[in-house]
């Protein structure tokens, strides 16, 4: 018992040396112990630091390599013009395929015919929209088939997104042309680049009613596009 006592004095003595050579210092044991932990934390600091650095220059390469004219497919003057646009069309006619193919309208039975977008920058598509004309007010939509596909080369298929449609989708019950969401990529948004085009073709797989025209665009989020693809310099 007598040695607990002079134990706890002998530490209580000890407590309060430290303490007045802290005073000393004009510092106190609590700020001493910070900055023991400080003392610890400072080689992890420097690594973290080094990474830090190492990182830095990554993106500076990345950026130089951005900022580079020979490496910039579009403008700003480009960008800055089509930021506000909220729709594709999709109405171009791609001619010279043979075969089934057409290259005019109208679109007979068993024929059929290939649109692409005009070039511009890459975009992602929220929604497509296809309208339908059929000749003698035909309501056979079911026999328009129609497949999107996105590619480098308009003469060539490229690889197609999402499944085959049928016409009658595209439409309500009072017949109005009804968006409907653009497929989706391995779950992720899809993207048409800035050297791809969206194609659409249309298939009419029916024996009757020539498909007169068609209407086909995709829907754009003009203000969260512009948010990514911005000419200004302010952090995003």
């Amino acid at each position: 018992m007598n040695e607990g006592i002079i134990q706890m004095t002998s530490a209580e003595a000890d407590d309060e040396l430290h303490r007045r050579l802290c005073q000393g210092l004009r510092s106190t044991p609590e700020e001493q112990a910070l900055m023991a932990q400080c003392a610890r934390r400072v080689p992890r600091l420097e690594e973290s630091c080094q990474q830090l650095i190492a990182r830095c220059s990554a993106l500076e390469k990345l950026l130089d390599a951005v900022r580079c004219p020979a490496n910039m497919n579009i403008s700003p003057v480009t960008i800055d013009k089509i930021s506000k646009e909220t729709q594709v069309n999709v109405s171009e006619i791609v001619t010279g395929l043979g075969g089934d193919y057409v290259d005019a309208y109208p679109v007979p039975p068993k024929k059929r015919i290939r649109l692409i977008q005009r070039a511009r920058p890459g975009y992602s598509p929220k929604e497509i929209t296809i309208a339908l004309n059929l000749a003698n007010d035909g309501k056979n939509h079911l026999d328009i088939a129609v497949r999107l596909y996105v590619t480098t080369d308009p003469t060539d298929r490229g690889e197609q997104v999402g499944g085959e449609y049928r016409g009658f989708q595209f439409f309500n019950n009072d017949g109005i042309p009804t968006p409907q969401p653009f497929p989706t990529y391995k779950n992720m948004p899809m993207t048409v680049g800035t050297l791809e085009f969206l194609v659409i073709e249309i298939d009419h797989t029916g024996s009757s009613n020539n498909l007169v025209s068609a209407f086909a665009a995709a829907s754009v989020n003009a203000q969260g596009w512009f948010a990514a693809c911005g000419t200004d310099t302010g952090c995003r």
